[in-house]
């Protein structure tokens, strides 16, 4: 299945059943974790997300690195998933969005691989490939803002805006190489027509960690208030050895 079918999935939560399975178990699983005090583990499904409570730690088990945050307040969703590669886990995702379930509204996607990754430099120009094709131009396309330093908790990096203006939305590849096949590479992110994104691209201890931060069912004023706070989650964002 390719990756952006799956992806859709996973956002539009297809299977209302199961989501609600996984709401019951998320939340008793949150319950006895604030007990112990130990961070609670994110919900595994590459299909629903589940509500996450204020104030509460969460880990991502599955990353490829160890990943901690602190849920800012009461109105986020999670998940972790993987994608594959010849049978084999190729990346790990981390998926935080604004309710409701059934159509998130605003959305951050933390993405690694689990072998080497290419240095911060070498990724952002993956994310940016092809350059800008501003809005007035005939094909439409995608519009990429500077570059930028940028530092989230203790990690270093690159970030910039930009946002979709072609009818067939752009697909993101930030690891793998931009070469046309029969379906997308593991590591693909697919925004539509009219979305607004932020791409923040860190140095984690050596490896690249990939945040995409996308306006998804949100309208274009809207993004920098979710901007604002995605920030505020982001900042208590750990990778602990």
């Amino acid at each position: 299945m390719p990756t952006h079918v799956r992806r859709q999935k996973l956002l539009l939560a297809a299977l209302a059943g199961a989501a609600f399975a996984a709401l019951g178990v998320t939340l008793a699983s949150a319950h006895a974790t604030a007990m112990s005090g130990d961070p609670a583990d994110l919900l595994t499904s590459a299909k629903t997300l589940a509500p996450l409570k204020a104030g509460l730690g969460y880990q991502a088990s599955t990353f490829p690195l160890p990943l901690r945050f602190t849920a800012s307040d009461s109105s986020w969703l999670g998940a972790q998933y993987e994608t594959t590669s010849h049978g084999r886990p190729a990346f790990g995702w981390v998926v935080l969005a604004r309710p409701p379930l059934a159509k998130p509204r605003g959305l951050i996607a933390i993405e690694t691989a689990y072998g080497p990754t290419p240095s911060v430099a070498a990724t952002l120009s993956g994310l940016r490939y092809g350059g800008s094709t501003p809005p007035e131009s005939h094909v439409g396309g995608i519009e990429f803002g500077k570059p930028m330093p940028v530092r989230i908790g203790r990690y270093s990096g690159q970030q910039f805006d930009g946002q979709v203006w072609g009818k067939f939305g752009h697909a993101f590849r930030p690891f793998s190489p931009h070469i046309r096949g029969p379906s997308s590479p593991p590591d693909t992110s697919y925004l539509h027509k009219g979305e607004a994104f932020r791409f923040v691209v860190l140095d984690v201890k050596g490896k690249t960690v990939v945040l995409s931060l996308e306006s998804l069912g949100l309208p274009a004023e809207q993004f920098p208030r979710f901007l604002t706070s995605a920030r505020r989650l982001l900042n208590s964002l750990s990778f602990p050895a």
